[in-house]
């Protein structure tokens, strides 16, 4: 699995506001992908951290308040949004692409700051320049 977590750019973790065990279950899979984040030390797992809470519309059946669940995704760094798969498709239109700008621009980001050149240019500072043959 580390494999893939190694290529994504970005993780959405969900789970229904109406269910407590969802919300349990989605607090240790950001645990887990921070700590695979740590022992991997390659992908910077921040920028594309998504916490959502879905089943909005059942507001009136909701086990986990909203300010603790930004409060989670404060504590880890994750961004937050609440909606409702079934009643407000704009706004998850609008999750989706504010998610997908989000990972877009960390990937500039971390574009910017590779070093530029050919990988011979990268080699050669790697291993120093090439010596004449005496």
């Amino acid at each position: 699995m580390s494999k893939e977590l190694s290529r994504a750019d970005g993780f959405l973790i969900v789970y229904d506001i109406s269910r407590r065990s969802s919300f349990v279950f989605a607090k240790t899979i950001i645990c887990s992908l921070r700590e695979a984040n740590v022992r991997m030390c390659r992908r910077d797992t921040e920028a594309g951290l998504f916490l959502i809470g879905n089943k909005q519309d059942l507001c009136h059946m909701r086990e986990v308040p909203q300010e603790e669940a930004q409060k989670v995704a404060l504590e880890h760094r994750c961004h937050y949004y609440e909606l409702s798969a079934a009643e407000q498709c704009q706004e998850v239109n609008d999750m989706f692409t504010t998610i997908v700008r989000n990972i877009i621009l960390q990937n500039k980001i971390k574009d910017k700051r590779r070093p530029s050149g050919s990988m011979a240019k990268l080699i050669s500072n790697v291993f120093g320049k090439r010596r004449k043959s005496v």
